[in-house]
C-alpha cells in the first residue's frame, strides 16, 4: 500500500460536513521499547516490542473559548511480524451540541475516529506484515474527562449499544480494503500489498446466535464468506497455534483480559515452585491447571467482575492479513521454533538448561534513550497552503511565562529527542525489524514517553461539568502539553469541505430499473364500468345495514327428556 496521500488535518477537513469547524491537537510519542504484549513459551526470551502512543483531541470554539468535545487514545505495538493498534480509551464531553449542526449530517464524532484509526492503518503499514486493530467496548460514564458526566447533554451509550458501535466503526475500516480473491495474483511481490480484511467479535457469556446480534448490520446479511465472525483470533494473530494458551491471549494496559491473566499465571508450575507448592501432576510448562484451552478461558472469563457485573463487555478485532501470509500460514520463525513446540503437550521435557522453569524467563530491557529526550522547540507542522487546515497561531515561539501546571516529575530537558531517535533508526538490522517510526504517522507535538504520561494524566484531574469548567480544563491541558514541547501555542483549524447530500434524495436518485418490481409480475386491478360501480356501492350500503343471521345458519338446542330410572314416573 502507498504512503497517505495527506496529512491526518486535510483528511478530517474531506471528510467532516460542510463549514463545520473543529481544532484538533494531535499528540503523539516515539516508539519506545515496552515489555512484549504476548508471554514467551517456556524456554524462549520474550519478543522485543515497542509502544507508540497517539492522542487526538479535538475542541469547538463556543464565544473565544475552547472546550474539547471528545478525545481517543490508540497505542501502537510493533514487533517483528505483527503491528498491533489497540484503543486505549476513548470519551466525549457532550459540548458538541454548541455547533448546532442538523443531525441530518451525520456524527462527527464518528467520522473524526473513522478517519483518525484509518489513518494510522495506513501510516503504520509494513509490507508482508500482519496488522490488527484491538479494542474492548466496556460501557462507563466517564474515561478521559471527569466530571462530564454531569453534562445532561452528553450521550453515554449502554453496553449493548456500544458494542455495535464500535464494531460499526472498525467495520467502516475494513471495508475499506476490498476482499480480492486470492487467484487474481500469482507469486509476486504485489501479494505483500494486497490485505485480506477480517472482523472478529467475542462477548464473553453470550452464544454464537446473541453474539451475532451485535455484528454491523450489514455483516449480518452475508452469507458463503463473511468479512464478521463471532470468534476471536487469537490462535491466527499469535506467534503459532502450537504454543500454549497463555502466549496467544495479548496483554494490553488496563484490559479484562490482561488482569485474568496475572490470575492465571499463579497456577504456572514454574510459579507454585516457587511458592514452595507441588505442581499438578502431569502438568507441563507454560500451561495454566485450570484453563486448558482459548474456548475455556472465555467460558471463565464471562464470570469476572468486568463482565458479570450486569454490563456486557465486547471484545473486538480487525485483522488486516497480506495475501502471502494467507497462502502461508507459518513464517520462517513458525517453522524454527516447531520442533520445540511439539514438546508443550507435555509428553516429552523441554530441551532447556537447568533451572529453566524455576521462573519464566524474560530477557532484561535495556533502559531506552527515549525517555531521557525531549521533542526539538520547533516541529514540522502541516502544510498551511490549504484554507481547510489553518495554524491555531502562526506567530513564532516566544519565551513562556506560563505558571507551573505540571508536577514536579516533569522537567526540561534538551530538544534532541528526534537527533537521538535517528540515531537509533540507523542502528544494526535486528532493532529495525520492529522498530518503525514513519514521518507520516508523527503528531503535531512529539513528547517523550515521561511527559505524555504526565500531560495525560494531568488531564484526569481536570473537571468538565460545565461549559466554564470545560473551558478552564480545556485551556489548562492545552497550555501543559505546550510547556512540555517549549512551544507557544499549538493546534490546527479544521473546517469541513464535505458537501452535504440529503439521503432520502440520494436513494430517490440511486433508484435503478433493477431495483423497481418487474411490471410483468404486478397484477392490475380491474378498471370498473358504471354498471359494476353502482352495484358495488349497492354492496357497500347493504354492508353498513344491520347484518342479521338467516333461519338456516341458526342451530337449536335439542330438548332432552329425562326418566327416573327408579320407576317413580
Amino acid at each position: 500500500m502507498d504512503a497517505p496521500r495527506s496529512t491526518l488535518a486535510f483528511r478530517l477537513a474531506q471528510d467532516l460536513p460542510q463549514e463545520l469547524r473543529f481544532i484538533v491537537h494531535h499528540l503523539s510519542s516515539p516508539p519506545t521499547e515496552c515489555p512484549a504484549i504476548f508471554s514467551p513459551p517456556p524456554g524462549e526470551d520474550a519478543e522485543q516490542t515497542y509502544c507508540e502512543s497517539h492522542f487526538l483531541s479535538v475542541s469547538v470554539d463556543h464565544n473565544g473559548s475552547l472546550l474539547q468535545a471528545f478525545a481517543i487514545e490508540a497505542l501502537i505495538y510493533t514487533t517483528r511480524d505483527l503491528t498491533t493498534l489497540f484503543i486505549s480509551k476513548a470519551d466525549s464531553t457532550g459540548y458538541l451540541h454548541l455547533l448546532h449542526f442538523p443531525k441530518a449530517h451525520g456524527s462527527p464524532l464518528r467520522t473524526c475516529l473513522t478517519t483518525f484509526l484509518f489513518y494510522l492503518v495506513e501510516s503504520r503499514y509494513r509490507p508482508g506484515v500482519r496488522l490488527v486493530i484491538s479494542l474492548f467496548a466496556r460501557a462507563q460514564d466517564q474515561y478521559l474527562f471527569p466530571g462530564s458526566i454531569e453534562n445532561d447533554k452528553k450521550h453515554v451509550l449502554d453496553d449493548r449499544g456500544l458494542i455495535r458501535w464500535w464494531s460499526e466503526i472498525v467495520d467502516a475500516i475494513l471495508r475499506r480494503y476490498p476482499r480480492k480473491a486470492t487467484e487474481a495474483l500469482g507469486d509476486s511481490n504485489e501479494q505483500f500489498d494486497v490485505l485480506i480484511p477480517e472482523g472478529y467479535l467475542k462477548v464473553p457469556g453470550c452464544d454464537l446466535y446473541e453474539t451475532k446480534s451485535f455484528l454491523p448490520a450489514n455483516a449480518r446479511l452475508e452469507r458463503g464468506n463473511p468479512l464478521w465472525k463471532p470468534e476471536d483470533p487469537l490462535r491466527t494473530i499469535g506467534k503459532s497455534p502450537c504454543v500454549p494458551e497463555r502466549c496467544l491471549i495479548p496483554r494490553f494496559p488496563d484490559d479484562p483480559k490482561a488482569r485474568f491473566l496475572i490470575d492465571l499465571d499463579d497456577e504456572l508450575p514454574e510459579n507454585r515452585t516457587q511458592d514452595h507448592e507441588s505442581p499438578s501432576k502431569g502438568q507441563a510448562p507454560g500451561k495454566w491447571r485450570s484453563v486448558r484451552s482459548i474456548e475455556q478461558f472465555w467460558e471463565m472469563m464471562a464470570f469476572r467482575q468486568e463482565c458479570a457485573a450486569g454490563r456486557l463487555v465486547g471484545f473486538i478485532w480487525g485483522v488486516l492479513t497480506p495475501l502471502k501470509l494467507v497462502q502461508r500460514p507459518y513464517n520462517a520463525l513458525n517453522h524454527a521454533t516447531e520442533p520445540a513446540i511439539r514438546n508443550y503437550s507435555g509428553d516429552i521435557a523441554l530441551p532447556t538448561p537447568d533451572h529453566s522453569q524455576d521462573q519464566e524467563r524474560m530477557s532484561p530491557l535495556p533502559e531506552s534513550p527515549l525517555l531521557k529526550s525531549s521533542p526539538p522547540p520547533e516541529l514540522p507542522r502541516f502544510p498551511l497552503g490549504s484554507s481547510q487546515v489553518q495554524p491555531l497561531n502562526s506567530r513564532p515561539a516566544a519565551p513562556l511565562n506560563l505558571e507551573t501546571i505540571l508536577s514536579d516529575d516533569i522537567v526540561e530537558h534538551a530538544p534532541s529527542i528526534l537527533e537521538e531517535m535517528d540515531m537509533v533508526e540507523k542502528q544494526g538490522s535486528s532493532l529495525s525489524e520492529a522498530y518503525y517510526w514513519p514521518n507520516t504517522c508523527r503528531g503535531e507535538l512529539v513528547l517523550a514517553e515521561a511527559d505524555y504520561k504526565s500531560v495525560n494524566d494531568l488531564l484526569l484531574t481536570l473537571d468538565y461539568a460545565d461549559e466554564i469548567l470545560a473551558a478552564t480544563s480545556t485551556k489548562e491541558w492545552v497550555d501543559a502539553v505546550a510547556k512540555a514541547a517549549r512551544v507557544a501555542s499549538w493546534g490546527l483549524v479544521v473546517i469541513g469541505q464535505k458537501p452535504f447530500v440529503n439521503p432520502i434524495l440520494l436513494e430517490a436518485s440511486a433508484g435503478t430499473a433493477s431495483s423497481l418490481p418487474n411490471p410483468m409480475m404486478v397484477r392490475k386491478k380491474k378498471r370498473l364500468n358504471d354498471t359494476d360501480l353502482l352495484s358495488s356501492l349497492d354492496d357497500k350500503n347493504s354492508e353498513s345495514l344491520v347484518k342479521v343471521l338467516s333461519s338456516g345458519l341458526v342451530r337449536k338446542k335439542p330438548k332432552t327428556i329425562s326418566f327416573d330410572l327408579n320407576g317413580s314416573g
